[in-house]
């Protein structure tokens, strides 16, 4: 599949929108299950954006499939603005890994929420305090956040050109 087609066809760039996001979820979650490193709040926050962005892409898909171009380039939008929404959020929490700034989350925790007060309470005694302000994995001096900003960014780009050369496409131009 060409660039060219990734770029102005709706279908693709829409499963390109799901593939990414749920790639980014799937690897928090595997850094968050398998690895062990528990996240702040601050990378919790990161997650919601590709939540929504697999909703958003998975409405764009249906919208292309019924052959609405246009309507389907106007989700794609809505994807970049959400794109560029998480690479604040993860540029954010970069600039608090690197001390650039101080978060206003300073001593997030994320404790397992229980059903009973008791358990919900001993749950809260015994956890210990995942800062927001501590980069518990990095690669080539680079956070997860620091990553996630980057492909935040880049599908932010991404999304902005797809949906105006879909509406061009469709429009016959």
């Amino acid at each position: 599949m060409s660039i060219q087609r990734l770029l102005d066809h709706a279908v693709p760039a829409s499963l390109t929108i799901v593939a990414v996001s749920a790639a980014a979820l799937a690897g928090a979650y595997f850094f968050q299950f398998v690895i062990g490193l528990q996240p702040c709040m601050l990378c919790l926050y990161q997650r919601a954006p590709h939540a929504l962005e697999i909703l958003l892409g998975l409405g764009a898909f249906l919208l292309a499939r019924k052959g609405k171009a246009k309507q389907a380039a106007f989700v794609i939008l809505l994807c970049a603005v959400v794109y560029f929404a998480e690479a604040v959020i993860a540029f954010y929490h970069a600039g608090v890994e690197q001390h650039w700034w101080v978060s206003f989350l300073e001593a997030c925790s994320n404790p397992m929420l229980s059903n009973n007060p008791a358990d919900l309470l001993s749950v809260i005694e015994k956890a210990e305090s995942v800062r927001c302000d501590a980069v518990p994995w990095s690669l080539l001096g680079i956070s997860m956040a620091g990553y996630n900003a980057l492909l935040s960014l880049g599908m932010f780009a991404y999304t902005m050109a797809a949906a105006l050369l879909i509406t061009r496409r469709a429009n016959g131009l």
